[in-house]
């Protein structure tokens, strides 16, 4: 084929399947070419001669087959959409049904039932022993304080008497409810502090029921233990506290027989734990915690306390001192008594007390410290006079009211004096604060070698004073034992002045021991005292003979004679008066060489120091009492005792009593007086005697 000759051509045929239409598909979707007559498209080939004519052909047929298809699907769309529009065209033709019920709402659903958490389960030896020992134990109450009392089976309330703040009896709540009112102390044991109110109804014992009391000496050490009780700050309606800690150690205190046991089972505060009892985990009651002990964490064995509770030494118990605690009192003086006493407890110091004193007899009132030493001091008139006090110094205080020296008065009101002294001086005291009458079996009681004497400081402040023959050439040891004081020992007369604190040792290291070697036959003045004047409780009281010889049965037969027939000792001193008790008074009826007597009867002591011994003796009956009182010169009291007669018989005796003035009295040189005057009891001495020994050789 040569140029410019004519190209033939061939018809073709294109069949071109589009989506949606109904042309034949091969089975890949492409297109297919045959020789159909359905589209003819003539080209003329032989006038294509550039190969870019038929590129640009197939660009537009493609073109033009992708047009079609989509002409096609939007005809299928269109058909799609009017098919819609007809069938909302018969729904609105229809005529309007009801509109379809509302569902109800639902009501929310109800969360699910939470189950309650499981119930604690407590329990072990402490949940045990409360549970047991609960029933056992009581709310003892009075005006001023509240304690633990314990149920025991012998039908008692066992409860730690400092802690009823004086009080003889308690109302005591029980654990079921019941309260006893007025439960009265029954019987103490007297080493501990502790005291047993009842006796109970034996069924009500039964129903509650009683403690069981054990025997705590046969725990081993590290066992665990218990301390139970109410605190003091608890009420009616409140549960005993429980602690738990451990056995520490067991401790004996042989002059007492008496066994401790120690534990770290207590609150912080170890004072809390006060009449608290101590049990082992089967709750057993195995000790309980005295006032005295707490602080150690000590508790008295329940089985000492088991034995003490026999009829016979319950009736022993030392029975309370015959003290009267009132707001209002009469007292009136017996012939010769020179003054009237009542004491203010230490917990007024530092607040104000106001007395009211009625009387027909003008008088003076003073108010003494704990060391003698006048704070304050009032004229009283005939009628009624209001006095305040405002104690600021360690108590407990002594308000002494005596009458007015008859001398002291002139014109008119000596003869109204004279005759309102014709009548026994009598006052009608009336305080807004409780004022304390005290009268003690042990002051100036005899004391026996060799035979321990148990006795008791009732209140803070107090002082025991015992006589006691001693020989020359002999030793003695003299010892005082306690668990509720700390100790201390006074030795006056017959040569000697010794003082002790803490050389006996003991349980806390507070006994207090004194080694005697008399160079002398004569009577010695001992005295017992707490350290601080604040602790109260008993103690016991040795007086051993370690070498010399003793007395035979002859000789301490004459003593005894001596001493029952009442014959006051030959003066010694450097001054000395001895007189009788009339009606009248005092009345000297020997006055010793160089002495001189003062306008109200006062023996007049001149001394360098201050320092000098007074020897009082009385001779009268049983539990007759002379006060004796030495003053300065501007009647301040630095010495202040008492002299009691213990007699074995309905007969009168002799009693005496050393007294030594403190180093630190006024001084250096001046002018005493030395006052004897009966008291309470003492209308019944017939005669006295004061005489002075002056320590200073440079004494007038």
């Amino acid at each position: 084929m040569g140029r410019g000759r004519d190209v033939g051509y061939t018809p073709i045929t294109i069949r071109v399947p589009c989506e949606g239409s109904d042309m034949a598909r091969a089975p890949s979707g492409r297109a297919v070419i045959s020789t159909g007559a359905e589209m003819n498209v003539t080209m003329l080939t032989d006038r294509l001669r550039l190969r870019g004519l038929w590129l640009f052909a197939l660009l537009i047929t493609a073109t033009l087959v992708l047009s079609a298809c989509d002409l096609v699907g939007d005809d299928d769309d269109q058909d799609e959409q009017q098919e819609q529009q007809a069938q909302q065209e018969m729904q609105e033709e229809e005529p309007a049904a009801a509109p379809a019920a509302r569902p109800a709402a639902r009501e929310p659903a109800a969360e699910p039932t939470r189950e309650p958490p499981p119930q604690a389960q407590g329990g072990g030896e402490g949940a045990r022993a409360y549970s047991i020992v609960f029933p056992s134990l009581a709310l003892v109450m009075t005006e001023q304080a509240v304690a633990t009392g314990l149920v025991i089976s012998d039908g008692y309330v066992v409860v730690d008497e400092r802690s009823l703040r004086g009080a003889g009896a308690a109302n005591v709540l029980l654990s079921n409810g019941e309260t006893l009112e007025g439960v009265a102390i029954a019987g103490r044991d007297l080493h501990t502090g502790l005291a047993y109110l009842g006796p109970l109804d034996n069924n009500l014992v039964r129903r509650l029921p009683g403690a069981r009391l054990g025997d705590g000496e046969g725990i081993r050490p590290g066992s665990s233990v218990f301390t139970i009780g109410y605190s003091t700050d608890d009420q009616a309606g409140s549960l005993p506290s429980i602690y738990s800690g451990v056995l520490s150690g067991v401790d004996e205190w042989e002059p007492g027989q008496r066994t401790f046991l120690r534990t770290d089972a207590r609150p912080d505060s170890p004072f809390s734990t006060v009449g608290m009892i101590l049990v082992d985990g089967a709750g057993t009651v195995i000790g309980i915690a005295p006032a005295g002990m707490v602080g150690l964490g000590w508790y008295v064995s329940t089985g000492d306390l088991a034995r003490s509770l026999s009829a016979d030494q319950m009736a022993e118990s030392i029975p309370a001192p015959a003290v009267v605690t009132a707001t209002e009192h009469t007292l009136t003086l017996s012939p010769g008594q020179r003054s009237a006493s009542l004491l203010l407890s230490d917990e007024a110091t530092g607040q104000s007390a106001l007395i009211t004193v009625r009387t027909e007899t003008a008088s003076v009132l003073q108010m003494f410290d704990v060391a003698g030493e006048l704070l304050q001091e009032a004229t009283l008139v005939i009628g009624s006079t209001i006095v305040a006090l405002a104690p600021e110094t360690a108590g407990p205080y002594e308000i002494v009211i005596s009458p007015e020296p008859v001398s002291a008065m002139e014109g008119d009101e000596e003869d109204e004096a004279s005759g309102a002294m014709s009548e026994p001086p009598t006052y009608q005291v009336s305080a807004s604060v409780p004022l304390m009458v005290v009268v003690e079996a042990e002051d100036m009681a005899v004391l026996s070698v060799n035979e321990p004497f148990v006795g008791n400081i009732d209140i803070p402040g107090d002082a025991d004073s015992f006589n006691v023959a001693i020989r020359a050439g002999a030793v003695y040891e003299v010892l005082a034992q306690s668990l509720l004081i700390d100790t201390v020992l006074l030795v006056q007369g017959g040569g000697l002045d010794a003082v002790d604190d803490d050389t006996g040792g003991g349980p806390f290291g507070r006994d207090s021991a004194l080694t005697l070697a008399p160079a002398e036959d004569g009577i010695i003045s001992v005295t017992v005292k707490d350290y601080a004047d604040e602790g109260t409780g008993a103690y016991m009281l040795t007086i051993t003979q370690i070498s010399g010889e003793m007395p035979d049965e002859e000789t301490a037969m004459e003593e005894q004679m001596a001493s029952s027939e009442a014959r006051l000792p030959t003066p010694r001193g450097d001054v000395s008066v001895r007189g009788e008790i009339t009606e009248d008074g005092l009345r000297p009826t020997l006055l010793g060489i160089g002495s001189e007597l003062s306008e109200d009867g006062s023996l007049i002591v001149r001394d360098g120091d201050g320092i000098f011994e007074i020897v009082a003796s009385i001779v009268g009956p049983d539990q007759s009492t002379a006060r004796i009182f030495v003053f300065t010169a501007d009647d301040q009291t630095v010495v202040s005792g008492r002299v009691v007669a213990n007699c074995e018989t309905a007969d009168p005796c002799l009693a005496s009593a050393v007294f030594i003035t403190p180093e630190d009295s006024p001084g250096p040189a001046g002018e005493w007086r030395v006052l004897l005057q009966p008291e309470g009891a003492g209308s019944g001495i017939t005669e006295w005697q004061i005489e002075v020994h002056l320590y200073d050789q440079s004494a007038e």
